[in-house]
């Protein structure tokens, strides 16, 4: 047994043995935190079992043991790195960013000092409200956006609206009041291409004429933008969570 329990060990796994009234042996690995182990192997088997047999199917078990280890590592490894979130739509996502972590602006990547230092012309943000500057920044050029492109889109669709304006949505990319004749465009279209963003504001737009989804609805938006498909698509992978309407 003692051979057993030192082949163990020396890849890391501690084992424990509880006889039990069971039928089956029973192999249970997690996780552990107990130098010099990094998991921990719980058997239980019959309590009848012979010795022989047990030992046996312990020597079996330990290449199984091995490589479920290493899976538990890697997966503990991935949770310390965890996937950065390429695209926000809510300014409690900006919370966790330093000035190190990677953001969009116009469909460039860039990084949080970087986009600052061009945005505020300094240096030294130690100080900095990252989230509320960020979204800060994202407000600012879309409504540059709006500014410059409303009159073009407009003529384009062939309908005006009353009032464009830039919100911080959270479901949605945009929104249109046929009544009000008003459009907003969320301010988290400013991580994207200006493309996908000129989608979003004929998209709005075409409501003015069709307040629903149906053909001719979308027969107005490809009139204006053939390849809306494209940047309906990029919009949607982006987030799953945000809908267009």
């Amino acid at each position: 047994m003692q051979s057993i329990l030192h082949a163990y060990a020396e890849q890391g796994i501690k084992l424990t043995l509880a006889g039990k009234r069971v039928k089956n042996i029973n192999f249970r690995l997690k996780p552990m935190t107990e130098a010099p182990f990094t998991s921990l192997l719980a058997v239980s088997y019959p309590y009848q079992m012979p010795k022989p047999v047990l030992l046996q199917s312990l020597q079996n078990r330990l290449p199984w043991a091995i490589d479920c280890q290493a899976q538990l590592l890697k997966k503990r490894q991935s949770c310390k790195h965890p996937r950065q979130r390429r695209y926000f739509n809510d300014i409690a996502q900006l919370q966790g960013l330093t000035l190190d972590s990677e953001v969009y602006l116009a469909g460039q990547k860039t990084t949080v000092q970087a986009l600052f230092e061009t945005c505020f012309n300094d240096t030294d943000f130690g100080d900095t409200d990252i989230a509320s500057s960020l979204l800060g920044i994202y407000r600012f050029w879309l409504t540059h956006f709006i500014s410059n492109e409303q009159s073009y889109w407009q003529d384009k669709v062939g309908i005006s609206a009353s009032k464009i304006t830039a919100y911080a949505m959270k479901t949605r990319w945009g929104s249109c009041s046929t009544n009000a004749r008003t459009i907003r465009l969320s301010v988290w279209l400013a991580q994207f291409v200006p493309s996908c963003t000129e989608y979003v504001l004929v998209h709005e737009l075409c409501h003015l004429l069709e307040p629903n989804h149906s053909a001719r609805f979308w027969g107005h938006v490809e009139r204006v933008v053939p390849d809306y498909q494209q940047w309906h698509d990029t919009l949607q992978s982006a987030n799953a969570s945000i809908d267009q309407h």
